[in-house]
């Protein structure tokens, strides 16, 4: 049997940011890769249409290039300690890609990577966080797919975490 899974909404077009104006919650972090979503004002606008909405926000920035386990790993525990209940991931495939995998970990703290690399293995998310994904770049889909791209570079190995779970569960393009 085959199965198409997309997020539940996605929403396009001018001024279509605005709708995290609407969005639910209580706490929310964002995922950034470099500068360039800080430097053109979409991070300023994310947070402000976030504070509109009366949720609270914490940052996880400088997500690399083909992120990193030790990226993931240290975003997870930073969700942990915040305890948000929407991850938002603005920017290209692999800020998306990593907070993917950081989503994984924070409502799965004993889950080992070696697990999360078994296709679709991942437990059932959105125990304690929904998930958005804002693309900056078109290329990965990452915003609209079941999959996560991250590099163990002590093992040189990029690994694909592939799990319908990972579909996030909103796409603001």
């Amino acid at each position: 049997m085959n199965r198409f899974t997309l997020p539940r909404d996605i929403y396009f077009g001018e001024n279509s940011l605005e709708v995290l104006k609407t969005i639910k919650g209580k706490k929310a972090v964002i995922v950034t890769g470099g500068s360039s979503m800080k430097k053109f004002g979409f991070l300023d606008k994310v947070e402000a249409y976030l504070n509109e909405a009366g949720i609270e926000v914490k940052h996880i920035t400088g997500v690399e290039p083909d992120p990193s386990v030790d990226t993931v790993m240290s975003g997870a525990a930073v969700m942990r300690e915040f305890e948000p209940d929407l991850i938002i991931s603005i920017g290209g495939g692999s800020p998306i890609d990593a907070a993917k995998a950081m989503w994984i970990f924070y409502e799965y703290p004993e889950f080992t990577f070696k697990q999360a690399v078994i296709p679709f293995g991942i437990p059932d998310l959105r125990q304690k966080a929904k998930f958005i994904a804002i693309p900056s770049t078109s290329g990965t889909a990452s915003e609209v797919t079941a999959f996560s791209v991250i590099t163990d570079y002590k093992a040189k190995i990029k690994y694909p975490l592939a799990d319908f779970n990972l579909t996030p569960d909103v796409a603001i393009i």
